[in-house]
């Protein structure tokens, strides 16, 4: 079974990342593909978990419509055949990884820590560009494709400026930000955030409609359902 198979299954089966793709991995990892990956993604410190964490990204997204279609498969291949040469043969264990993620759909957020720490950084753009490739391969994005690719940004620590310019790149519109939801700029220091954050939970919250019709009250709801969340996103961003 290539490296990558073993590290990938070893950590869905719940054994911890570190455990499955430290120490003993860099043996199977062979002087071909270390070379091709340093080659083409220089800086990588965790090779093993690099691919792994990769796979199991790119699977979970494009899953989150609707089953792993071959036009998908087919913009991971080419990813790999591209970037790493990888042939028909590798291609196959591949597919079994992307098989036993679509069984057992792991949680995206521990394989995007992952995957942040052995790039360092480095190739964050990288990943939320792949992510909207296979997702706009059938020219079909969900809300809920998107969200949790906003999410997967968030927790790479992109900006949302830097996040809408790979938008931007693929055609789409840019992201509903926090700030705007608040009516503030990004620039807005953190007591700013917090006034702005009262104050628009004050002007739009359901209690002042209470005497309104159901459309009226529906609607303060949602919106003040929708401001709460923005905040919420700003204070784990900010940790205010």
């Amino acid at each position: 079974m290539p490296w990558w198979v073993g590290a990938g299954l070893g950590f869905l089966r719940g054994g911890p990342l570190g455990a499955v793709v430290g120490g003993t991995i860099e043996h199977f990892l062979g002087k071909k593909f270390q070379k091709k990956l340093q080659d083409s993604l220089p800086g990588i410190v965790h090779r093993g978990e690099f691919v792994s964490c990769l796979v199991v990204i790119l699977t979970r997204v494009g899953v989150e419509s609707g089953p792993l279609s071959q036009k998908k498969v087919g913009v991971i291949h080419k990813f790999f055949t591209k970037n790493l040469g990888y042939d028909s043969v590798d291609l196959q264990h591949l597919d079994r990884l992307m098989e036993k993620v679509q069984s057992k759909k792991p949680d995206i957020v521990q394989f995007v820590e992952g995957y942040k720490k052995s790039c360092r950084g480095n190739y964050n753009l990288l990943l939320l560009a792949l992510c909207y490739q296979v997702s706009l391969v059938e020219n079909i994005l969900s809300d809920e494709t998107q969200s949790v690719i906003k999410n997967i940004g968030l927790v790479l620590g992109v900006s949302y400026e830097k996040h809408n310019e790979v938008r931007e790149k693929c055609s789409l519109h840019p992201l509903k930000t926090p700030y705007h939801i608040l009516e503030i700029s990004s620039n807005a220091s953190n007591d700013e955030v917090k006034k702005a954050y009262r104050k628009m939970a004050s002007q739009h919250h359901p209690d002042r409609v209470s005497s309104e019709d159901e459309e009226k009250i529906q609607h303060a709801h949602t919106r003040f359902l929708e401001i709460q969340s923005a905040y919420q996103e700003l204070e784990k961003v900010r940790k205010i």
